[in-house]
């Protein structure tokens, strides 16, 4: 028997490991200002507290029997500002834990993508745009059947599980774009169209926790289809997302791994598996709203590529 034969192999260096990861987004952390970090992490968990401790804030949620978003002032401003009101401390905590989730997996890859900017100037909109599309998309749906108030974080949130997806495949482009090889392997950020969809579709088709909320195969059918169309199409025109062969480093493999994971996990979470109670409609238009808004900047982006070529 060899004098190596009893020791012990070392580990595979490549190996995508939990400590390598931390140890990566330490490292990203510490590279970003702290005004920056600040500004991603801390206001808007800070807004929700203070505003939940505010007297009376329970008046401020919105009420089904509204007809219209626009029916009154009181009614506008109940339908914004209900999206910053919790029905308790557990029901707030949930909400802030979940926003720190996704941003904590939205912000790496958006400094990945090139997207801190888009990042930022898409909350913003979030915030002032997505309780309103939220609001209103809940009385179209459940106006007139309860007259329950609706309140919550949630539909924020969805919108920031839609940009997760979108910045996820726009960071895998970016790794692309960073690819020494001549013909490099490539992800188009446009191919985040199929996965929402994808998504779209498993909500409808799929039974949800909530009964006001059945399947509908109908719009389910509409999105598989507009999945395929739009895989077709990415397909015919830049070709099939080569993600195996860009030879990542493992910590940034599983950066890339954690993103899914939280993404599938939000899907299914706020537009499958609903618990009782929950807004799904809410989640539906912010989820929409928030793929929308950077996506937007996507396809800009392509044009003025195409146009500078």
């Amino acid at each position: 028997m060899s004098a190596d034969a009893g020791r012990q192999a070392p580990p595979d260096s490549d190996s995508p490991t939990l400590r390598g990861l931390l140890a990566s987004v330490l490292a990203a952390v510490r590279s970003r200002p702290p005004s920056e970090l600040g500004l991603v992490a801390l206001p808007l968990p800070a807004l929700l507290v203070g505003v939940n401790l505010l007297p009376g804030v329970e008046a401020w949620s919105f009420s089904l029997a509204t007809e219209g978003v626009f029916e009154s002032r009181w009614a506008l401003w109940t339908a914004f500002a209900s999206s910053f009101v919790h029905a308790d401390t557990v029901h707030l905590a949930d909400n802030v834990v979940n926003y720190w989730l996704l941003v904590a997996v939205a912000y790496p890859l958006s400094v990945v993508a090139g997207w801190r900017r888009r990042l930022l100037g898409s909350v913003a909109v979030y915030l002032a745009v997505v309780p309103l599309v939220s609001a209103w998309a809940t009385v179209v749906a459940l106006g007139g059947l309860t007259d329950a108030p609706t309140a919550g974080f949630s539909d924020v949130n969805s919108a920031l599980l839609g940009y997760l997806v979108a910045v996820w495949f726009a960071a895998l482009a970016a790794e692309s774009g960073r690819s020494r090889s001549g013909d490099p392997p490539g992800v188009d950020p446009r191919w985040s169209v199929v996965a929402v969809f994808a998504s779209l579709a498993v909500a409808y088709f799929a039974p949800s926790g909530a009964g006001y909320f059945p399947p509908l195969p109908a719009v389910g059918s509409l999105f598989a289809v507009g999945a395929v169309v739009a895989a077709v199409g990415l397909y015919a025109a830049v070709g099939r997302p080569r993600v195996a062969e860009l030879d990542l480093a493992p910590e940034r493999e599983l950066l890339y791994v954690t993103g899914a994971s939280v993404a599938a996990a939000g899907v299914i979470g706020s537009l499958v598996l609903v618990p009782f109670g929950s807004n799904v409609f809410a989640h539906l238009a912010g989820y929409a709203v928030g793929f929308a808004v950077p996506f937007v900047g996507v396809l800009v982006d392509g044009t003025a590529d195409r146009g500078g070529g």
